[in-house]
């Protein structure tokens, strides 16, 4: 065999031979030298240093672009063993942040299920090569296979396509100077970039895939205890769903997170009937983070939509008249741009292909339920559709900020393909919340409706905190509002069944485009009236009224201590006792 491998090597060319001794030479002089280092370290008791990157092998011996590829995979076998010996199996040489950032933040107790995330084994991204950043991420959670940290230090990482999670990996980045997101001055130093859409407002436009991307999990039924932590993450939506109903997926995270220039292309724009193959209207169901578990998913101190910066104007943009008799083409192109922020925010459990059914209970909507499911300490601006919807039994809505635009207005419809008119809804809110013993505290909110076109018309919305019996509605056992400070009514709305509400110390201001009462809860529905019971609304401010009707009857409800501003009325049914309230006008009860 040796004499045969002899003849083949005197065949090879000068410079093949030449590639063939430079990566044995470089072979064996490194693992003799890690041979010598781990020796000494066994002996000595202390860690061997790194091997020389291949940027420095480079420097000190020049070779090929196959050479040093060949180099690159040689270290990084070298690497993985060495860190075998110094991390026991567990985490790659430089490392990173090592504590429960959640533990940190809010205490060892208060998220026990945090703490099965392997917070210890930390793969520090730049201990891992390939020929573009997806490559990279790919080798660092093949090798975190058992659970860890993918961890990013502070820097800009750019990718090109989509990201998709494993099982117990988390992408964590290097924790930020200013911790709370609620602050102007919130700026994870660990950026990720993805591709930006570059319109082109002729032909075919420019294709939907060059941008758009997603952070995703692979089996995203079954995939638990992972998540994203203190990251700047631009142009990628975060979406990881499993199913409602089947799906075992648990314990998601999604902490420190600066979010923006999230949107997707509407899938029914252009229509070519009558609009140019370029055009593109956002998507409305877009979601900055959305997120579907069975158990345990924490969804805080984030900022959402704080500096978009993608949004484009669309001159000559064309849609139907209100009778789709005619075609009109917007040459403004202000009042038609791709938004960036006219979607919701974040959406916790409220995914189902084919919607929910009306004024679901626990029997028949068991994914509406789900324990463990907490939305707190975020920053959100948008300016279409909800900021926060979420739902669960327990469910937890706790000190947010929602941001709004005052000065909206709408040249076309939510659709994208025609005029808008007074009686639609755009469905600007800022909280609309499902399930039982709820509890939505210390918020701080505002929501304004579109006015349509120039007229004197506004859309048909502007619910502050929603619950309603339709699109992922529950009738409501258990509900604590309490402190909240908003600009936008609290509303119960046609819930069929009201019991166990406490809606306490709630500040709610006037909004002069929307006549609703500010505390609006209706158990009737369209179809047939319904009871209330053990409600209570006390020790509210309200720049409004106050409306209370349960027509089926109810017991133990009570309207009393709250301060009005002479702008409203309080109107209930008769079985709701009204005491020491000032500031609003008495009316007669509904028997």
């Amino acid at each position: 065999m040796i004499p045969n491998l002899k003849q083949k090597l005197k065949t090879l060319k000068r410079q093949e031979r030449k590639f063939l001794q430079v990566v044995s030479l470089v072979g064996f002089s490194l693992s003799l030298i890690w041979l010598i280092y781990t020796l000494f370290s066994y002996v000595n008791g202390t860690p061997s240093p790194p091997l020389p990157s291949p940027e420095m092998v480079g420097k000190n011996y020049p070779v090929s672009a196959l050479e040093t590829s060949v180099i690159q995979s040689v270290i990084q076998s070298e690497n993985n063993s060495e860190n075998m010996v110094q991390n026991q199996g567990c985490g790659s040489p430089k490392g990173g942040s090592k504590d429960n950032p959640i533990a940190t933040q809010y205490g060892q107790n208060t998220y026990p299920w945090t703490n099965q995330i392997k917070w210890n084994c930390v793969y520090n991204i730049q201990d891992f090569y390939g020929a573009n950043m997806s490559d990279r991420l790919s080798a660092a959670i093949a090798a975190a296979a058992g659970g860890g940290v993918i961890y990013f230090p502070a820097g800009t990482y750019e990718f090109n396509d989509h990201i998709y999670l494993t099982d117990s990996v988390v992408l964590r980045g290097e924790t930020p100077k200013v911790t709370d997101a609620k602050s102007d001055n919130y700026d994870p130093p660990s950026k990720l970039v993805f591709p930006q859409y570059q319109p082109r407002l002729s032909g075919n436009g420019t294709p939907n895939d060059t941008a758009f991307k997603k952070i995703l999990t692979r089996q995203s039924d079954q995939d638990s205890n992972l998540g994203l932590v203190n990251l700047d993450i631009n142009r990628a939506a975060i979406s990881i769903v499993g199913n409602s109903e089947t799906g075992t997926n648990k314990n998601l995270l999604v902490f420190g997170i600066k979010s923006n220039n999230v949107a997707a292309p509407d899938p029914q724009v252009p229509d070519v009937s009558f609009q140019a193959p370029w055009m593109r209207f956002s998507d409305r169901f877009a979601t900055n983070i959305k997120l579907q578990a069975k158990e345990n998913i924490l969804v805080a101190n984030n900022r959402i939509n704080d500096k978009p910066t993608d949004t484009y104007d669309q001159p000559g943009y064309q849609i139907q008249s209100r009778d789709q008799k005619s075609t009109i083409a917007l040459e403004d192109g202000r009042q038609v741009p791709f938004s960036y922020t006219d979607h919701y925010g974040i959406v916790v459990n409220r995914s189902k292909p084919g919607g929910f059914q009306l004024a679901a209970t626990p029997d028949s909507e068991p994914g509406l339920f789900r324990k463990g499911i907490v939305i707190r300490d975020n920053w959100v601006y948008h300016t279409m559709r909800v900021g926060i919807q979420a739902s669960g039994d327990g469910l937890v809505i706790q000190d947010n900020q929602i941001k709004d635009n005052p000065r909206k207005q709408a040249w076309v419809h939510p659709t994208g393909l025609r005029e808008p008119r007074g009686a639609d809804t755009f469905e600007n809110r800022a909280i609309d919340w499902s399930g039982w013993n709820v509890k939505i505290q210390g918020n701080q909110y505002e929501v304004y409706q579109h006015r349509i076109q120039d007229s004197k018309y506004f859309s048909t919305d502007g619910e502050g905190i929603l619950i309603q019996e339709c699109c992922g509605g529950t009738t409501v056992n258990g509900a604590e509002i309490k402190n909240n400070r908003g600009k936008g009514y609290i509303g119960l709305y046609k819930t069929q069944e009201i019991k166990n509400v406490t809606i306490q110390g709630n500040e709610v201001l006037h909004s002069p485009t929307n006549n609703t009462p500010l505390i609006y809860l209706m158990a009737d529905t369209n179809n047939r009236p319904y009871s209330m019971g053990d409600v209570t609304v006390e020790n509210n401010t309200v720049q409004g009224s106050i409306f209370l009707k349960a027509s089926a009857g109810g017991s133990r409800n009570v309207v009393q201590n709250n301060q009005g501003s002479n702008q409203g009325a309080i109107e209930v049914s008769c079985h709701v006792q009204v005491t020491g309230n000032q500031g609003f006008a008495a009316k007669p009860c509904w028997r």
